[in-house]
This record gives structure tokens, sequence and C-alpha cells, in this order.
């Protein structure tokens, strides 16, 4: 058993940081094998260590709380762990909520500079998925992730592959315990002091290099909760439009717009959030975008004098690389009793919309699973064939990003 030869950090011994795999159907378990993973390791780092509690071995984003309460769990496990172990893979070097943690974590490794000015090393990558070296961004080149150690069936198809393939099991549990024996050895040998939580939401990406697939734009049009409808019940929503989720439950408790950009990125697309007042302006005007757009419109959200009038005005425009999906949940019975009127309201707001077959109504989670990606294609075939790009090539503009968005990418 391994002794501790400094003080620790109060929190989880590895904080595992990966790109949730997008929903496919009711019935299938996106995250299985990465949650395989991750208890395996842990299972490991229990045997290694004096730890007694399995919840101190690891951290895992399971995505089962809301808003802000999602991110003051990563925010703290970040700010105590005492290993950060990111599992690379395409999706994972697009996801913003990734990016941010990368970016807590090594904000409170570089405060923490040793005397001959060399930061800690407790960055432990692990691979996914196999990635070229020159794909990544620059912030991770500089660190080892090959680790020969592991095995070479590990470096060329990475832990899914062994996960997937039962003749892979001797390769992935080799593969598995090498690397929480390197956990372990990192953990016992480095001493990194706990700090405050960061405002995790507020924080950037730390992947802004990172070359991602083409641009879209997701618009989320919901309340906030200073902005609820009266009577309305505040279980749905957050802080900003980003956390609304009609659908939450045990079972999906991130945000909407979270999945969405997963979704997005699983498919190619590099996610760019706005609210509808950021985004109308251009709408409205003329002005194109650079990419292919989904609206994504939480019938209450008409209760607000503001919201009609900027999608009535979208409603007007000729804007066919930007799709609509309305989704809400009749097992709601805010909704249910409310459904005739929210329809009637929708109706005349946007009219020229609701009499295009593409235009959706959803009414469960599996089914915008299904609805976004073909939403995001009609939009994206639409672009290509009408809309100029905008701005002009060779023309900068400032990239937007999501504020204090939920969802868990990881």
């Amino acid at each position: 058993m391994a002794q501790q030869s400094a003080p620790q950090p109060p929190g989880p011994y590895f904080f595992l940081s990966y790109a949730h795999t997008p929903p496919n159907g009711p019935e299938r378990k996106p995250n299985q094998w990465v949650t395989k993973l991750f208890n395996d390791l842990r299972d490991h780092i229990l045997e290694l260590t004096n730890l007694t509690d399995a919840s101190m071995a690891g951290f895992m984003d399971t995505g089962l709380l809301s808003g802000h309460i999602w991110q003051k769990r990563l925010a703290e496990a970040l700010a105590t762990c005492r290993v950060f172990v990111p599992l690379y893979s395409p999706r994972y070097f697009v996801s913003p909520n990734c990016g941010r943690e990368w970016t807590a974590f090594l904000q409170r490794v570089n405060n923490q500079l040793g005397p001959d000015g060399h930061r800690p090393e407790a960055i432990i990558p692990a691979l996914w998925t196999p990635m070229e070296p020159e794909r990544l961004p620059q912030v991770a080149r500089s660190i080892q992730f090959a680790h020969e150690d592991l095995g070479s069936r590990y470096r060329d198809e990475g832990f899914y592959g062994l996960t997937k393939l039962s003749r892979r099991r001797p390769q992935y549990q080799l593969a598995t315990w090498e690397l929480a024996r390197r956990i372990v050895q990192v953990g016992e040998a480095t001493w990194i002091r706990p700090t405050e939580p960061l405002d995790f939401g507020a924080l950037p990406s730390a992947f802004e290099d990172f070359e991602a697939e083409r641009p879209m734009t997701l618009t989320i049009v919901a309340p906030d909760l200073e902005r609820l409808p009266h009577g309305r019940s505040a279980y749905y929503y957050g802080r900003v439009p980003e956390e609304w989720n009609p659908y939450r439950n045990e079972d999906h408790g991130r945000s909407l717009c979270s999945y969405a950009m997963e979704m997005a990125y699983a498919h190619g697309f590099r996610a760019e959030i706005g609210s509808l007042s950021a985004f109308a302006p251009d709408l409205v005007t003329g002005k194109q975008p650079s990419g292919p757009g989904v609206l994504i419109i939480d019938p209450w959200a008409l209760t607000e004098p503001s919201c009609l009038s900027a999608l009535a005005a979208f409603d007007q425009a000729e804007l066919p690389w930007v799709s609509v999906i309305i989704p809400w949940n009749l097992l709601d019975e805010e909704t249910q009793t409310r459904a005739p009127h929210l329809r009637s309201t929708l109706a005349a707001t946007l009219g020229k919309r609701l009499s295009d077959p593409y235009t959706e109504w959803i009414d469960d989670f599996s089914s915008f699973g299904r609805a976004f990606p073909e939403a995001l294609s009609r939009a994206g075939n639409q672009f290509l064939r009408k809309a100029k790009p905008y701005p002009p090539e060779g023309q900068h503009t400032r990239k937007l990003r999501l504020m204090d968005a939920e969802g868990p990418d990881g």
C-alpha cells in the first residue's frame, strides 16, 4: 500500500474529463463504456492507496444535476483533485466544457510554480480513441499521452476499442491497471494545494486554437429564472435560457442545449451559441451567417412581448438555413393544461414556419435526439445552396462563447 509523502487535497484522487456521447435512442446509455473505465480505475486506486471511501477515489461528471449546481460540483472537484485525467478523442477537443475543465485545473497548477519555475506535472492524458499528435491543440502537445507501458493495442485502438471487443479484455485490463498505477505515482509525488472553486461557466476553453469542423449557430429561445411566466414551475429552467430542459428527470438532468451541442459536434459542426436577442438583428436585417442554424423554442417563451416581436420578425425573414424545433413535454401538467393556448400563440407568431413540414413539435427526449441531427442536416444543405458566407472572406469576426451554460460537455 502506497504511503503519502505530502499532505494532499481533500477532494477526489483523480478527475476524469471526457466528452459526453450524444444520446441515440431511449434505451441506449451513451456513456456506459466511459463509466466502466472510470469504475475500473477507481477500483484499482482504492487498492493502491489507503483511501477508505470509493467516492474519494475519483470524480466523473454524470450530468445528472441541473444548471448552477452542476457547475458548482465540477468547480469544487477541479479545485481539490490530485490528478487531472483528460480522455482524448476528436469530440473532446471541440467540447467547450472539456476545455473549461482543462482551463480550471491548469490555472490552479500555474499558480503553484516551484522554486525552479516549473509547474507540477499532474495532467495524465488517456486515449479514448486514437489521436495524432499534430491534431492536438497547443496546450496538449507537450504532454506525453502514448504511455507505451499501457500496451500497443491501447496505443492503436484507445480504451474505446479495448472495451468494445471481448478478445481485447487482457489488453484492457493491462491498460487500466497501468494507468491507475501512473495516476497513483503522480498523486503521491505531487503536491497541489486546493484552491477556491472558480466560476466555471465564465472560464474560456483551453482549446480555442483547435480547428473544429464547420460552424453552426444554436439559438435557444426560453425563459430564464428571472423571467418565468406567472405560475410556471422553475424546475425545467436555469439562470440563462441555455439551462432549460423540458424533459428534465433523473436520466436527463443536463440542459437541452448541452445535448444539442454534443450532437452538433458529433455531426461535424462547431456550435456557436447566442440568445434570440443577440441574433435577431442579424436575422432580420439580411446579414448572412457563417454557417447554418437551429432555433430551439420553448412555447412558454412566447409570454414575453419582446420574444413575440423578435420571433414574428424571424418568421417574415427568408432564412431557410435556420431550422426550427419546438420541444415541449405533455407529461408536464402545466404544459398540458396550457397546450391549446401555447399552440395558438405560436401559430399566430410563426405562421410561415409552422406551415413548413420540417418544423417539428417534439414530445419527448428520444424524439429530440432524432430530430436535432435531421434539422441540422437540412439547415446545412440549405446553407450550402442559398446562403452567402458572412463576413466576407478574410474578415475576422469575434467567436461567440456560451456563458454560464450547462452541460455537462464534459
